[in-house]
């Protein structure tokens, strides 16, 4: 079940700090699945929303608001992502240089078979609403839900009188189809929600394997907001450049290995396929459906995280589309100690890796020395 966004508590007639810092870009919203690193960044946020979430949202124990409650719930959470049930999502502000939580987005109750569908979930910190952050992180988790996870509907409930969360869900494409009474416990209070839901035209009993696809249940699922989905089927709109987690098929990844000259990859189709499969987690980023570039890493989810191809276009490097592959290939990874590469000693990709905060193992510690064997 999903809680709904808490209503607005300042008078809409007197304008928010917020609101005076101005609409914020699709591009400066992330949506990145929560881990245990997040603990103290959620206490935060929730302690200075708790008010508004008494409204809005479940009761919660004192517990709830301690880093200890958050790793438990984090955990709680990544349990039932693991087991396909559920995708909690943070959603990360970009501004003045730096990345901050501002709040939560939660796809809940995922049902595979003759349904298909997912319960939709989502609050942003009362200090940054008005800035259309809620909107770009619900179209964003529209396009992962009909994306990766390969969903044929969404759902929302809004409590009644929540008519912003209302008028949010509609400019997202989402229709009213009922009236539940006493449908949800918040703040204490059995709630009359509105019941909004969002249906994937697009999809066909085809579209959906046997086996999830690389995103559908991976360990991470994270995507730029997604500019806006035309209200019919929630495809993003041209010219959206798209970022996340996505097992690509293997032509078009052969014609982006040509693309940049990696011809020892392509001689070998077979293995490259391979290569792919077995890899812990892929990224791609298209726009218009075209891949542009992608990337991937192997890894053992607790201890080492490597990061084996970083891939772009010629005709889109040098735009940033490299350093956000990156970052989204890393994303499940924060925890992680151990975040390494291979790659060559050309001034321009030592340069690349260094300002993603990559060291040398030498210059890193003189008592470290890395060692590999190639064949």
């Amino acid at each position: 079940m999903s809680s709904t966004p808490p209503p607005d508590s300042h008078d809409p007639a007197a304008p928010s700090p917020a609101a005076a810092a101005g609409p914020v870009d699709r591009e400066q919203v992330t949506l990145r699945l929560l881990t245990a690193a997040d603990a103290p960044a959620l206490v935060d946020l929730e302690t200075r929303n708790r008010d508004l979430l008494l409204i809005g949202a479940p009761d919660r124990s004192e517990d709830w608001f301690t880093e200890a409650g958050q790793r438990t719930a984090i955990a709680h959470a990544l349990g039932a992502h693991e087991a396909g049930r559920s995708l909690p999502l943070g959603i990360w502000l970009e501004e003045h240089d730096r990345a901050r939580l501002v709040g939560r987005l939660t796809l809940s109750g995922i049902t595979r078979g003759a349904f298909e569908s997912a319960s939709l979930g989502y609050w942003v910190d009362h200090l940054v609403t008005g800035r259309g952050i809620a909107t770009h992180a619900v179209r964003a988790a529209i396009a992962v839900a009909f994306g990766a996870l390969r969903l044929h509907r969404l759902q929302a409930e809004v409590q009644v009188g929540n008519d912003a969360s209302v008028h949010l869900l509609q400019r997202c494409g989402f229709a009213e189809y009922g009236l539940a009474p006493s449908y949800l416990r918040l703040g204490g209070e059995w709630a009359d929600c509105r019941l909004f839901q969002l249906v994937d035209a697009r999809w066909r009993p085809t579209d959906h394997a046997t086996e999830p696809a690389v995103g559908a249940d991976t360990e991470s699922v994270s995507a730029r907001a997604a500019g806006t989905a035309p209200e019919s089927a929630a495809e993003p709109g041209p010219g959206v450049l798209v970022v996340g987690p996505e097992l690509p098929e293997l032509g078009e990844v052969l014609d982006l290995y040509d693309a940049v000259g990696w011809s020892a990859y392509t001689d070998d189709p077979a293995t490259l396929e391979r290569a792919f499969a077995g890899s812990s987690h892929v990224v791609t980023a298209r726009r218009d459906g075209e891949l542009l570039g992608l990337a991937r890493v192997l890894s053992d989810g607790a201890t080492l995280a490597y990061l084996q191809d970083v891939l772009v276009r010629p005709e889109v490097q040098q735009t940033g589309l490299g350093r956000r592959l990156v970052a989204e290939a890393f994303a499940p990874y924060g925890t992680v100690r151990q975040q390494v590469l291979l790659t060559d000693a050309e001034p321009g990709q030592w340069a690349f890796y260094e300002a993603l905060g990559f060291t040398e193992v030498h210059d890193h510690e003189a008592g470290l020395r890395s060692f590999v064997r190639l064949r």
